[in-house]
């Protein structure tokens, strides 16, 4: 367990982030949050280099198969048993990827959402399978931006998607952020909002087409569309590189 002093002061020491798309600049550099984060119990830092692999796309470009990532995702989601709001944040990341993959599967002319067990996480497999036809897999009524994001994607207006999707992750990490202050919890979820907040601050068109045609180009991560796998950077060698890209 932390100790409740040292996470006050780690805390208190990370700047306000702002909303989403407010800003062009991050508050906190890369290398600073870093040094912060060396205050983290050692257990949690593992912890947290688990939970950047698994919800960004940099971490999950390394694995062939999609049901390698699940089994990856699954793992983490083990070793988060102790902090159940984490756990909820990675699965509901994990699904939103996979919304995102069989929204890519139906627009390249897949008839049936076939072994989605294989390529699929979460709670919505049997839902995207039975509603393969509806525009937003039948949870258009509680989840409207599927139906959005899908009339974005057949459209090819990449900024747009990917704004879209940024904003339901934000939506889901303010959500558990407002449980936590000062714990392990707080510091997890502050990490991965600045990874979203530093990614838009290099936000450009160009980049958001290729990022949305790699995220896409397989279910839950690995091969490129021309069949080349995508490059993975050693995630574990520092937090400056576990930092890098958050794919929705």
């Amino acid at each position: 367990m932390s100790r409740p002093h040292q996470y006050i002061a780690l805390v208190s020491s990370l700047p306000h982030l702002g909303k989403l798309f407010s800003r062009k600049d991050v508050p906190i550099s890369g290398f600073r949050l870093k040094q912060r984060l060396s205050m983290l119990e050692p257990a949690h830092a593992s912890l947290l280099r688990e939970m950047v692999e698994v919800t960004a796309w940099a971490g999950v470009a390394g694995y062939d198969r999609d049901i390698d990532v699940i089994r990856r995702a699954n793992k983490v989601l083990a070793d988060l048993a102790a902090y159940p709001d984490l756990q909820h944040l990675v699965g509901a990341r994990m699904e939103t990827r996979t919304l995102i993959a069989a929204l890519r599967r139906r627009r390249d002319g897949q008839e049936s959402a076939g072994d989605i067990e294989n390529w699929g996480f979460g709670r919505w497999c049997a839902q995207v399978k039975a509603n393969w036809s509806d525009p937003a897999f039948g949870l258009g009524h509680f989840m409207p931006w599927v139906g959005e994001a899908h009339q974005l994607m057949r459209a090819g207006d990449h900024i747009a998607m990917e704004r879209l999707v940024l904003t339901q992750v934000f939506r889901q990490m303010s959500h558990y952020g407002n449980l936590h202050e000062f714990d392990f919890e707080a510091v997890a979820i502050y990490v991965l909002r600045w990874v979203i907040v530093e990614r838009w601050s290099r936000y450009n068109e160009a980049d958001a087409r290729a990022r949305l045609a790699t995220l896409v180009a397989s279910a839950l991560g690995g091969k490129t569309d021309d069949g080349s796998k995508a490059g993975r950077p050693d995630l574990f060698s520092d937090f400056t590189s576990a930092l890098e890209g958050a794919p929705s």
